[in-house]
C-alpha cells in the first residue's frame, strides 16, 4: 500500500527539526561561549534540542555560555514554547485554502471544540498574553534578584521569566535556582509563571468569558475541560507537596528550617510539572519520593499549554476509565457530563504510546550506559528518571546528563524531540494516509484476554 506522511504533520515535525538545526549551528559559534572555544557539535545540538523542546536538560554547565549564547538559548526557548500553537495559527492565517480535516484535528488538539476558531484572533491573543505575562514576570523578578545580589539582575530576570513561563527550566546559573532555595519572593514568582505557562490558553479564555458574563449578571458555566484541568492541577500540586514534604523525614532535609522545608517541597511539586528548575539536587530525595516524582513528570501540564507530558486531562480521563469503565460501557461521566468513547480511546492511546516510547528510551539508554550502572556510578532509577524527564520535557536529572556518552546523548535528543512534537504527530499510523485499502473492513474474531 502506497502511503505518504500528511503534509500538516510533516510541516510541524520539520518546523522543530529546522529550528533545532539552526540553533545547533548558532551554538557552535565561538561567540556563544565565554572562552571563545566552541564545544563538540553533539553538545551544541543537545542544548539546541533541549531549548526548542523547552526541556532544560544540558550536557554543559550554563557558566560556559556567553551573553550571546544565552540569548541564542532564550530565542530557541521562545520559539519552542509557542512553536506548536503559533505554527498552527500562522499556517491557517497565511493559507487561503479551506481548513482541512487534518488541520482541523490538529487545531482541536490545542483548542476545545466549543471554542470559536479564528486564526488571526488566536495568534494575536496568544502572543499578547505570553508577552504580557513574561514582561510582568520580569518586572516582578528584578527587585528580588537585585536584593539577592545578582549582578546581572535585569538580564537574568528576563531570562528566568521567559524560561519559567515556557516551562523550559533553563537558568543562567550553573546551579539552577539553588541560590534562591530559601527565597519565598523569587520562587513564588517562578512558581506562578510555571503554573500560568502550564495550565493552557483555553482555560484563561474560558475563565475570562465567565468573568465577562458575571459582570453582566449572566450565568456562564465553565467547560468540562477547564474543570478537569483546574481540579487536576490542584490535586497534583497538593499531593506532590504533601508526599515530598513527608519524604524529607528520612533525609537530612528534615533538619532545615520549617519555612524553607515547606518552600522546597512546594517548589519541587510545581517544577516537576515539566518546568525543570531545581533548588536542591534530585539525588537528595528518597527513592520512594523519586518514584512519585516520575508520575508527576509523566503527567505534565495541560493541553493547549506550553508544558509537556501526556497532559492532565489525558491522565484524568484514563484514570477515570480505569476506575469506572468496563468492556460493556465505552463511555464514562464526570460532573454531570458524558465523556465520549473517542476521547477515552485517544487518551488511552496517548498514554500507551508514551509508555512504549519511554520503555524503548530507558532500555536503549540502560544498554549504552551499562558501564555507568556496572561501576555503581548511576542506578536504574537514574536511567528511568532521565528518560521520563526527556519525554515529558521536564529537564530534571539525577546527575546522569553530564555523564552521557555520544549514543546516550542521541537517545535523549530523540526522546526530547518526540516528547515535544507529540505522540500523535509522531505516530506512524495517524501520520500516514492510505490509498486503496483504507476503507477495507476485515471480519471480526474474538480472542481470550485477561
Amino acid at each position: 500500500m502506497k502511503r505518504k506522511l500528511s503534509s500538516e504533520k510533516t510541516r510541524l515535525f520539520l518546523y522543530f527539526f529546522f529550528i533545532a538545526l539552526l540553533g545547533s549551528i548558532l551554538l557552535s559559534l565561538p561567540q556563544a561561549y565565554k572562552n571563545g572555544i566552541p564545544v563538540d557539535y553533539i553538545d551544541a545540538l543537545f542544548t539546541s534540542v533541549s531549548a526548542i523542546c523547552v526541556t532544560g536538560l544540558s550536557t554543559l554547565s550554563m557558566d560556559v555560555f556567553s551573553r550571546t549564547g544565552l540569548i541564542f538559548i532564550l530565542i530557541l526557548i521562545e520559539a519552542g514554547g509557542l512553536g506548536i500553537l503559533t505554527y498552527i495559527s500562522f499556517l491557517m492565517t497565511v493559507s487561503s485554502k479551506k481548513i482541512s480535516v487534518v488541520n482541523g484535528n490538529l487545531i482541536k488538539d490545542f483548542y476545545i471544540d466549543d471554542i470559536d476558531f479564528n486564526p488571526k484572533s488566536i495568534l494575536k491573543k496568544i502572543v499578547l498574553f505570553t508577552l504580557l505575562i513574561q514582561v510582568v514576570g520580569s518586572i516582578l523578578l528584578i527587585p528580588g534578584l537585585y536584593k539577592a545580589g545578582d549582578q546581572h539582575f535585569i538580564f537574568n530576570s528576563i531570562f528566568l521569566s521567559i524560561s519559567a513561563f515556557c516551562n523550559a527550566g533553563f537558568s543562567p546559573s550553573s546551579d539552577s535556582l539553588s541560590g534562591f532555595s530559601g527565597n519565598w519572593y523569587v520562587l513564588s514568582i517562578i512558581m506562578g509563571l510555571i503554573i500560568l505557562g502550564g495550565i493552557g490558553f483555553v482555560v484563561f479564555t474560558n475563565i475570562a468569558q465567565k468573568i465577562r458574563f458575571a459582570r453582566k449578571g449572566q450565568i456562564f458555566y465553565l467547560s468540562l475541560h477547564v474543570k478537569i484541568v483546574l481540579i487536576s492541577t490542584v490535586v497534583l500540586i497538593v499531593s506532590g507537596f504533601v508526599f515530598t514534604f513527608i519524604s524529607f523525614y528520612k533525609t537530612s532535609l528534615w533538619e532545615i528550617p520549617l519555612s524553607k522545608r515547606i518552600l522546597t517541597a512546594l517548589f519541587e511539586s510545581v517544577t516537576l510539572r515539566t518546568a525543570g528548575f531545581e533548588t536542591i539536587p534530585q539525588t537528595s530525595f528518597t527513592s520512594s519520593a523519586s518514584l512519585f516524582h516520575l508520575v508527576l513528570m509523566f503527567i505534565g501540564g495541560s493541553p493547549g499549554s506550553i508544558a509537556g507530558g501526556v497532559k492532565t486531562t489525558t491522565a484524568f480521563i484514563t484514570l477515570l476509565y480505569l476506575l469506572d469503565g468496563n468492556e460493556q460501557r465505552t463511555t464514562v461521566s464526570f460532573a454531570n457530563r458524558r465523556i465520549p468513547s473517542t476521547i477515552i480511546n485517544k487518551s488511552i492511546t496517548i498514554v500507551s504510546r508514551s509508555v512504549l516510547i519511554l520503555l524503548i528510551s530507558a532500555l536503549s539508554l540502560s544498554y549504552v550506559e551499562n558501564h555507568l550502572i556496572s561501576n555503581g556510578t548511576i542506578s536504574l532509577i537514574d536511567i528511568i528518571y532521565e528518560s521520563v524527564s526527556a519525554l515529558a520535557t521536564v529537564g530534571l536529572s539525577r546527575g546522569l546528563t553530564p555523564q552521557l556518552s555520544f549514543l546516550g546523548k542521541l537517545i535523549i535528543i530523540i526522546t526530547m524531540y518526540i516528547g515535544r512534537t507529540g505522540i500523535y504527530a509522531m505516530s506512524i499510523k495517524s501520520g500516514f494516509t492510505g490509498s486503496d485499502n483504507e476503507d477495507l473492513i476485515y471480519p471480526e474474531e474474538s480472542l481470550l484476554v485477561g
